[in-house]
């Protein structure tokens, strides 16, 4: 609706997880490269945190970008609240395993066969399993078990799940302390800090097709950082509401008032610097508000380093994060 007024090609600001997208922060960066060592070397069991809407999903489909493109088998879950029969049925038609029976000791079998035939072919498999906190019990063991399919010098599958923190409160229950010995990695997005907001959005307006970077004043990035607190979700919905805001007004600027009445449709709270949360201690979107520094997540640097008052975002080592899916399909080459 108000792409072709402010000449955009496309949404910059869509929910839905395309890699192409990805805003590589250093954070970002690290992640991913744990990730790709882990897939790479299979270790056994690796774990991805993040808060609601830090962008797991989309660091998962990117890795699965990488991944296809160098022949690894993968199988990828969204759903975790399945039964043991679906959760296995999955496996079998994610993988291709030719397994006409309900038993799982045959399917076990098969889906063993073929993760050799696939090791023999040099095409390494891969288990990504996405909201991994909302997995029962019941699940989690039949993951724990699936880690002993091995060689004596390797695993035959290598299994990521990917999960909001509780996730990690999870795997420290005592009834789970043996699949918690078999984390080999844990991997962790945080929330963007302010000056990586207007990275982050320069990226993003880029990539739908705008050539010059004022269409979000200053002023309403901060208000953006400070309604959303980093987080890239919320950052988002905030932002389409404000370009649809601005279309109906027809402001060839988003302004501060723009970006209130937006945060105020979605019901969002302003956490300026040294403001406590609201009582509850939630916000719109599931996300957690926090008492925080001018940057997120540190009192007197923000994360990555960067300064207290810093808002500009370093568009040369901005520029050479961008690379960086160059540099981990090289990695991968060498990692094999």
């Amino acid at each position: 609706m108000y792409q072709a007024f402010y000449g955009l090609k496309e949404n910059p600001f869509r929910l839905s997880p395309d890699p192409s997208f990805m805003c590589m922060t250093a954070l970002h960066r690290e992640a991913l490269a744990g990730l790709v060592y882990s897939a790479c070397t299979r270790p056994g069991l690796t774990v991805l945190l993040g808060e609601a809407g830090t962008g797991k999903t989309t660091l998962l489909y990117a890795l699965l970008g990488l991944l296809d493109k160098r022949r690894f088998v993968t199988a990828m879950c969204t759903n975790p609240t399945l039964t043991r029969e679906e959760f296995y049925d999955i496996l079998i038609t994610k993988f291709g395993v030719d397994c006409s029976s309900s038993l799982k000791s045959r399917q076990l079998t098969a889906l063993q066969n073929t993760l050799l035939r696939n090791r023999e072919d040099g095409r390494p498999s891969v288990l990504i399993v996405d909201e991994a906190q909302r997995l029962s019990p019941e699940l989690l063991e039949e993951i724990r078990l699936l880690l002993n399919m091995e060689t004596p010098r390797e695993k035959l599958l290598e299994i990521i799940v990917s999960g909001q923190p509780e996730l990690g409160d999870i795997l420290r229950r005592p009834e789970l302390r043996q699949l918690k010995q078999r984390v080999s990695s844990v991997c962790r997005l945080k929330p963007l800090s302010q000056g990586e907001v207007k990275e982050y959005l320069y990226h993003r307006l880029r990539k739908a097709g705008l050539a010059q970077q004022t269409l979000f004043a200053d002023a309403a990035i901060q208000m953006i950082y400070e309604y959303s607190q980093g987080i890239p979700r919320l950052i988002n919905s905030l932002c389409d509401g404000a370009l649809q805001i601005g279309f109906a007004l027809q402001s060839p600027r988003i302004t501060e008032a723009i970006i209130q009445e937006a945060a105020g449709d979605l019901e969002l709270e302003r956490i300026r610097s040294g403001e406590e949360p609201s009582p509850n201690g939630r916000r719109a979107g599931g996300a957690v508000a926090a008492k925080v520094s001018p940057i997120a997540g540190a009192p007197d640097k923000g994360q990555n380093g960067a300064g207290a008052a810093e808002l500009r975002a370093p568009l040369e080592s901005y520029a050479e994060r961008q690379k960086s899916m160059g540099f981990f399909a090289h990695l991968m080459e060498r990692l094999r």
